[in-house]
């Protein structure tokens, strides 16, 4: 009888290891992926030394006036520079930006507070401050509730504009969305209509045609005489149309829970709330996180279009930026370039903060 003894695990070849072997595999692995990686690089190489040369070498970076901007080989960040207080915060009395500063703060620790709070914590505390922010961030901005001077949302504007009704709209729609879910779901016909008629209306209806809907038509709803702030309107709207794509969402993720789900939770007796709360919603939010970011990306870049209707967030202020009479040099490159960057710079760190909670909710136990 022969005894077969275990051998050594051996080392992977040399030519399968280290950065020469991925360009191998990857860019040169044949021949049209090599043809494509050369005609890439050389594409490259012709424009990204003079963009770099233009971007930052021989780009102006102090001063304060368009007069500063002496060498016209190179960009001006000198506009941007000058234009940032209003970039970010609009109109926002100066001595009264600290109201801004701490409802951004606010919102960082909103957003942390789920991974700092211990476990026993983050439903009863974490998820009423995430409802409750909107609301108290507007009431801080707006200054009367808590007897600080009123500052009209006539001056709120700005980049930090963006974020807040980003941000407000996605947390209230965020629970509404899941109930007209589960009311395409229900086995009761008119609240099922209902909500098969919300959804697909605030889906199928262009966001620039709501805007305008709720600037014009939505005041001739509430009674006569009474004056609804324009900001509100928006909000609402902007509540709405996310709740419509969201629900949706929610939708596919409800069809992808195994049945067996559902049944060994009546099994246990659970009642109806108790089985879609503490069951089927973490796993709905599980299979549905990369269409819940998805969503939240393109709610947030929708903002911009706010400035159809005349609020000035931060693409309508640097348009307006670029109209002023001081600085009537040619800026739009350096302008949009900044807005682009600091788009991307949010929408990728939403990305981060997606795939770090997927990684949480990861229950297939692979290493």
């Amino acid at each position: 009888m022969r005894v077969f003894k275990p051998q050594e695990a051996q080392p992977a070849p040399e030519e399968t290891m280290g950065v020469a072997a991925w360009i191998r595999a990857n860019l040169f692995s044949n021949v049209p992926n090599s043809i494509a990686t050369i005609v890439i690089l050389g594409l490259l190489a012709s424009v990204l030394p003079g963009l770099i040369d233009w971007l930052f070498i021989q780009a102006n970076w102090s001063g304060n006036t368009q007069a500063d901007c002496t060498n016209d080989n190179g960009a001006c960040w000198v506009f941007v520079s000058a234009w940032m207080q209003q970039f970010l915060y609009g109109s926002y009395p100066t001595e009264e930006l600290w109201r801004v500063n701490t409802g951004l703060v606010a919102l960082i620790l909103v957003i942390a507070a789920p991974y700092a709070l211990p476990k026993h914590l983050r439903n009863t505390v974490g998820v009423p401050l995430f409802l409750a922010y909107p609301f108290i961030c507007a009431a801080l901005l707006d200054g009367r509730l808590f007897g600080l001077e009123f500052v009209s949302t006539d001056y709120w504007g700005g980049f930090s504009l963006n974020i807040f009704l980003a941000a407000a709209s996605i947390i209230i729609a965020f629970p509404l969305s899941f109930l007209w879910a589960l009311g395409r779901r229900s086995d009761m016909p008119f609240i099922r209509s209902v909500c098969v008629v919300l959804i697909e209306f605030f889906r199928g209806v262009p966001v620039l045609a709501l805007f305008f809907m709720g600037s014009v038509m939505l005041p001739l709803f509430f009674p006569e005489g009474t004056n609804v702030d324009k900001l509100l309107r928006v909000w609402i709207v902007l509540i709405l149309f996310m709740s419509g794509y969201m629900a949706e969402v929610f939708r596919g993720g409800f069809q992808a829970i195994p049945q067996g789900q559902y049944e060994a939770a009546d099994s246990l007796g659970l009642s109806y709330w108790q089985k879609t709360l503490l069951i089927i919603f973490p796993q709905v939010i599980k299979v549905s996180m990369p269409n819940i970011l998805a969503t939240f990306i393109m709610l947030f870049k929708n903002t911009t279009f706010l400035l159809i209707i005349g609020i000035f967030e931060l693409l309508s202020t640097t348009q307006t930026a670029l109209t002023n009479s001081n600085w009537l040099g040619g800026h739009a490159p350096e302008g949009y370039i900044f807005v682009a960057v600091v788009f991307w710079v949010c929408c990728f760190g939403m990305s981060m903060i997606s795939a770090n909670i997927e990684k949480k909710l990861d229950t297939s136990h692979r290493n």
